[in-house]
């Protein structure tokens, strides 16, 4: 029965967070504060998490929100769509334009991949979230190489295979804010100078505990305000 239980918990999660990164990519302007918000929704255990996690990130972290999105809409829509011209008009190339485009894509990817998990786990400034969002790839170069393949794969759908895009958009987010997380968690280990270890086990000790000593569902607490 517990297996048919967590099926079905992870067959609704996929439904409602897929409708929701979907809606908000339609709409655009939605995405970027939905992808932060599905972050801070995916940090925490799937027996514990709650979708109302996602808006209560969003409202925690409003106003980088606003800057980062400015930030994101400029660096990726404008390069999607030259590079999406070019490729339906290849007479009309040209290709420092593009190579411009890709790069500033490249960034825009980058930034989708570490920039969420800065803002869930800190209270930062546009200029400290864009050098925390470098560093967060060198927690683990392994785990960022994958983390931004993944976007990066996502990105080549919607240029060259749009209507692929929604199988995505549940096991992306859900693989990159694990992988991105436990980036994090290692960086803020070093910097407390203890193992990932003894960090995971102390924050797991200050789970609230319920009237019969079980471990229950914690409210999301304000970030932190240390930089990695």
């Amino acid at each position: 029965m517990k297996g048919f239980k967590l099926f079905g918990d992870y067959a609704c999660e996929f439904l409602v967070i897929t409708l929701l990164v979907a809606a908000s990519a339609i709409l655009i302007i939605p995405f970027i504060p939905m992808l932060t918000g599905v972050t801070g929704y995916f940090k925490t255990d799937i027996n514990t998490r709650r979708f109302k996690d996602i808006f209560t990130t969003i409202g925690k972290n409003w106003k980088i929100l606003i800057f980062y999105t400015v930030f994101q809409l400029i660096i990726i829509i404008f390069p999607v769509l030259n590079i999406y011209f070019f490729n339906s008009h290849p007479e009309n190339t040209n290709y420092f334009v593009l190579a411009i485009c890709c790069v500033a894509l490249l960034v825009g990817v980058i930034y989708l991949v570490t920039a969420p998990t800065v803002i869930v786990n800190m209270r930062v400034s546009l200029r400290q979230l864009f050098y925390n969002g470098i560093m967060l790839l060198f927690g683990g170069l392994l785990r960022s190489l994958i983390s931004v393949a993944c976007v990066a794969g996502i990105v080549a759908l919607v240029l060259f295979c749009p209507y692929a895009v929604p199988l995505t958009l549940y096991a992306v987010p859900l693989l990159v804010a694990k992988l991105m997380g436990e980036n994090f968690i290692k960086l803020k280990a070093k910097a407390l100078n203890i193992s990932v270890f003894e960090l995971k086990k102390q924050q797991k000790e200050d789970d609230y505990l319920d009237e019969n000593g079980e471990i229950s569902r914690p409210e999301l607490v304000e970030n932190s305000d240390e930089e990695i």
